[in-house]
């Protein structure tokens, strides 16, 4: 069997390759939030999101135009102005899978925090699957997503 050292710095216990960290030291090298959340990222870019659009969000034209709208908007939310502490977010008003002629569109372009994108997010799966859906994501103005989206939010505090 093959053996190594415990991945924490200095400590000298040997153990087999498949485990990192020795019991004293497991609890001190939990993997972060933020390590968790690259993870999941990761995840849902190979396995859910499309590769076309996948590539689209790598791409220096969009990464370029994210930090101009983050800036834009201060790194505040554009439906419940809460300042953004955890994600850069930054949210296509009308989905990049419906007008995809929009896609680099700063006036199609809002941040939003974790919270009221994933509520919108939700929004759109519902009124794509309803008759016509498609075509009614292509309209929908930003004014519409702030009623429905903070209506969910309170409706959620209650």
């Amino acid at each position: 069997m093959r053996l190594h050292y415990c991945g924490h710095q200095g400590c000298r216990e040997r153990l087999p390759i498949s485990i990192r960290y020795c019991e004293k030291h497991k609890a001190d090298n939990k993997p972060s939030d933020n390590f968790i959340q690259q993870q999941a990222n990761r995840k849902y870019n190979q396995l859910v999101r499309d590769q076309e659009a996948n590539s689209f969000y790598q791409s220096k034209q969009w990464q370029s135009m994210r930090d101009y709208v983050y800036a834009r908007d201060m790194g505040i939310c554009q439906i419940c102005g809460e300042a953004i502490t955890d994600r850069k977010i930054v949210d296509h008003i009308h989905p990049l899978k419906y007008s995809p002629d929009e896609k680099l569109d700063s006036n199609n372009l809002w941040t939003l925090c974790n919270r009221c994108h994933n509520i919108k997010t939700s929004l759109e799966v519902q009124i794509a699957e309803s008759p016509n859906g498609t075509n009614k994501l292509k309209h929908i103005k930003s004014d519409w997503y702030k009623d429905k989206v903070m209506n969910l939010r309170n409706k959620d505090a209650k």
